[in-house]
């Protein structure tokens, strides 16, 4: 059949982002068919990890192609229906996302959700999600503080900045090999680069470069048009030192026609091919469950 596109088994992203070459590949494949409906075969796939689903659903969910899978094993085609891999969880109200998500406690991960950006209730959204995670993760007290700042951070900041009608939240705790918390946080929106210009701030610096603009907003430079003693910017980038620096974690952020991660292994932003473009945003983290003992919260916030 020509508008079959196989799916790859990926069950590791060894280093953070890496998964996403595969969905490169499947993208470009897809949006190649000029049929309309387009077929995706799992029968090559037998686990996925959360990093690769993550952007895997969320493209599937927002193509204007129909998009049919078929020959997904019995494992994969339950776990399909657990995290709503065709039909996302979705919220505008805060007692729904509460009444739905109480159960997840008792689980590892918090099937892929849809949030309102415009009406929902982001603060309270966050407390609900972090209090799962915490519980789901047996967490300790340390984990906690750092923990609420980057996901507060994180959420607050495709709110605020986004233009996008919608969020996205997908999150699983590997608590046995892995022992981390590995979260997927996304938007519809404009990009990091259209904040930039629409906010029309540094446009002398980033041009028409998205990687640029991409640097920028992990450098702490605020889109908000503030006196430099309260334009301090630092959500992203205070988010990003406390989880890698601090807790030794990986941190990865797609945006437009850019990416940029930052591990243990360094920090590197790179432009896509001209023929690849992600819309909005979208960051993944993973976040280790032991905390270092020599990590202080206060270092990185405190500026």
């Amino acid at each position: 059949m020509s508008n079959v596109v196989f799916i790859p088994n990926v069950d590791r992203d060894e280093r953070i982002g890496s998964a996403f070459n595969h969905m490169f590949s499947i993208i470009y494949q897809t949006e190649k068919i000029d049929n309309k409906t387009v077929v995706w075969d799992f029968s090559n796939a037998a686990f996925f990890h959360p990093f690769f689903l993550a952007p895997l659903i969320l493209y599937k969910n927002r193509s204007q192609k129909n998009i049919v899978t078929i020959n997904k094993s019995a494992y994969i085609d339950n776990y399909f229906r657990l995290i709503y891999f065709d039909d996302m969880l979705c919220f505008d109200e805060l007692a729904d996302l509460e009444n739905s998500l109480s159960p997840y406690k008792g689980k590892s991960y918090i099937p892929f959700c849809r949030f309102d950006l415009c009406q929902s209730n982001i603060d309270g959204m966050q407390t609900i999600i972090q209090d799962i995670i915490e519980v789901q993760s047996n967490a300790g007290r340390e984990i906690k503080t750092p923990l609420s700042y980057m996901l507060g951070e994180l959420i607050c900041n495709i709110s605020q900045h986004s233009d996008g009608k919608y969020g996205y939240i997908f999150s699983q705790c590997l608590s046995h090999k892995e022992k981390c918390i590995n979260i997927c946080i996304a938007d519809d929106g404009i990009s990091v680069f259209g904040s930039y210009v629409k906010a029309r701030r540094y446009l002398d610096i980033i041009d028409s470069n998205e990687m640029e603009a991409l640097r920028l907003a992990n450098e702490g430079y605020s889109t908000k048009d503030l006196p430099e003693s309260e334009n301090r910017g630092f959500g992203i980038s205070t988010t990003k030192r406390m989880l890698v620096e601090g807790l030794k974690g990986d941190f990865f952020m797609l945006s437009g026609s850019a990416f940029h991660r930052h591990d243990v292994n360094g920090s590197d932003y790179v432009k896509l091919p001209d023929m690849m473009n992600w819309m909005g945003t979208i960051v993944l983290m993973r976040i280790p469950i032991d905390v270092p003992q020599n990590f202080n919260y206060m270092e990185y916030v405190i500026r």
